[in-house]
């Protein structure tokens, strides 16, 4: 692999696709049978002599050097939240430029879930394909993750803390009561056949809030040696094994159920009151 320039950060240093798969192999992301990552790319000003797709394939030479046997992105797109149509071929995703640029890689698959969906190259098709219809809930691609031996989730640039989407499916399988699933409609097109589906989202009631509990949820593992987290230019790489991800967000809620929330007024009204004044991007 000829060493190529992706990030110049701010120390004047670059970072290149080989700096990055050894940062990738120092955190041990080579070291699964599954990959589910989530993107930002925060890493520093990208070369302006590359074009935009010959970075994105850079970074997916990148991903593709760890030989690990499935990879996973999530594609969110919320298309019934936001009184949209789902068809996985031309609904764009929302969760970055790698992710987008991922899913329409040749052989790359994508779920049919008109609300979380995951794109996947690799081995283990079945976690996205006859997914069920609670997209944080029974038989969706994350319940089939739970019940896999040896997966990670890697955070190329985001913290653990901002966007470690299987935590909601987390507070289903342990039943918080801050939440519930709300049952969406639309219609969702596969190649030449529409068909009207309903896909429940495992949402907030109305007077919950998110606080920032999730950063200390990640310090946590970082202190106790379940999670790694590496300096990469401007920004980190940081994994996760989904059995210690588990675990650790199991023992918070048994600390505080409400560990990861706070109410509107200190009181916690079940008000199932859904309100969209703008476009749904996250749970």
């Amino acid at each position: 692999m000829n060493e190529v320039n992706l990030f110049l950060a701010k120390d004047g240093k670059w970072v290149t696709n080989k700096t990055m798969i050894e940062t990738l192999l120092s955190l041990g992301a080579d070291k699964c049978d599954t990959l589910y990552i989530h993107t930002s790319l925060s890493f520093g000003q990208p070369n302006p002599q590359l074009k935009k797709s010959v970075m994105l394939n850079e970074l997916l030479n990148v991903i593709k050097a760890l030989g690990v046997k499935t990879i996973c992105m999530p594609t969110f797109t919320f298309s019934f939240c936001n009184g949209l149509d789902y068809n996985p071929v031309t609904s764009a995703s929302r969760m970055g430029v790698l992710n987008e640029f991922f899913r329409k890689q040749e052989g790359v698959i994508r779920s049919a879930d008109p609300l979380m969906s995951v794109a996947l190259m690799g081995e283990d098709k079945d976690l996205v394909t006859g997914i069920g219809h609670v997209s944080c809930g029974e038989n969706s691609t994350f319940d089939k993750l739970r019940h896999r031996e040896n997966v990670k989730f890697l955070f190329l640039g985001p913290k653990i803390g901002d966007c470690l989407t299987y935590m909601h499916y987390m507070e289903w399988l342990y039943t918080v009561d801050y939440r519930y699933n709300r049952v969406f409609r639309g219609n969702v097109t596969i190649g030449d056949k529409t068909s009207v589906e309903e896909y429940a989202l495992f949402v907030r009631y109305k007077s919950v809030i998110p606080n920032t509990a999730s950063y200390d949820y990640e310090q946590r593992m970082y202190d106790n040696g379940t999670a790694f987290i590496a300096q990469c230019g401007d920004g980190t790489i940081s994994i996760v094994d989904e059995k210690n991800a588990s675990e650790e967000y199991k023992k918070c809620l048994d600390e505080n159920p409400y560990y990861f929330v706070d109410f509107e007024n200190g009181v916690f009204v079940k008000d199932k009151t859904f309100k969209l004044d703008h476009e749904m991007v996250a749970m």
